[in-house]
């Protein structure tokens, strides 16, 4: 008697953050182009490090546990080729728990390298102040995709095993994607949203005030060219991700759901 495969296993409801997630690793084969970094913020148990860890056979990803100041330069100087476009880092937990000077010198590391063209995955970015150089993805489950989850588990079919690693065939030189005068102005008009939504950072929450999610404080809104360039790398990322060599209305749609990750007191619901 044949026994019944079992299907393979995926996350479930997380279609917008893979898509948020490839489109920026595809931001890496772009001409005159700076990579997006990401970091990813849910909830504890919410698959950030099983969504992440899938890419981790991308044609120029590195996957790191821990990285410190020392071995990122090692890293850098063992990739004369520039092969390595993007790093992975599941948990940056580990990498918070080094001592001060330690860290410190890292992050400082860490986002001068950004600057220059790598991309990370992590979380946690508000301790350290990343909002300006990564764009920060918040988002939790909503009930029903809840329900579904755990109906998965009870039919075996979620598990804490890693899922299968993704294959993504990536483009094997840079890629030249235009944007159009007018689908440039439009995204301007995005960035400023982004600006203000990023402005939103964790703060202490109010003895006696409850909610599911930490309480938050506004800063102000942010200086938009950042999260301008951000969007357009970003458009035209997801542009070539679909096979085009123009960003269209559909990538223009794209991003304004990537802006509806980005607000710290208004996760985006799965």
């Amino acid at each position: 008697m044949k026994t019944r495969k079992r299907p393979s296993e995926a996350l479930i409801g997380v279609e917008n953050l893979s898509e948020i997630a490839e489109t920026a690793l595809f931001s890496a084969y772009l001409t005159k182009n700076v990579p997006t970094s990401l970091i990813f913020i849910g909830p504890s148990g919410a698959g950030k490090s099983k969504l992440v860890m899938q890419y981790q056979n991308v044609n120029g990803s590195h996957l790191t546990s821990d990285i410190t100041s020392i071995g990122l330069q090692e890293l850098l100087a063992g990739d004369p080729q520039d092969r390595i476009r993007f790093l992975i880092v599941p948990d940056f937990n580990v990498v918070l728990s080094h001592r001060a000077s330690t860290l410190q010198l890292t992050i400082a590391n860490l986002l001068s390298v950004t600057s220059e063209g790598y991309s990370m995955f992590a979380r946690k970015w508000a301790v350290l102040g990343f909002n300006r150089r990564f764009i920060p993805i918040y988002y939790d489950y909503s009930l029903q995709t809840r329900q579904k989850i755990n109906t998965a588990i009870m039919g075996g079919y979620v598990t804490l095993l890693q899922l299968a690693r993704a294959a993504i065939p990536m483009p094997k030189k840079l890629q030249e994607v235009n944007i159009s005068n007018a689908m440039g102005q439009r995204i301007q008009l995005l960035s400023d949203e982004l600006a203000n939504n990023i402005g939103y950072i964790p703060s202490r929450r109010e003895k006696g005030v409850k909610g599911s999610h930490g309480g938050a404080r506004f800063i102000g809104k942010q200086l938009e060219f950042t999260p301008h360039l951000a969007l357009r790398s970003m458009g035209r990322a997801h542009a070539l991700r679909e096979g085009r060599s123009e960003v269209k209305d559909d990538d223009l749609n794209f991003l304004m759901r990537l802006i509806g990750f980005t607000r710290y007191d208004r996760p985006g619901q799965l």
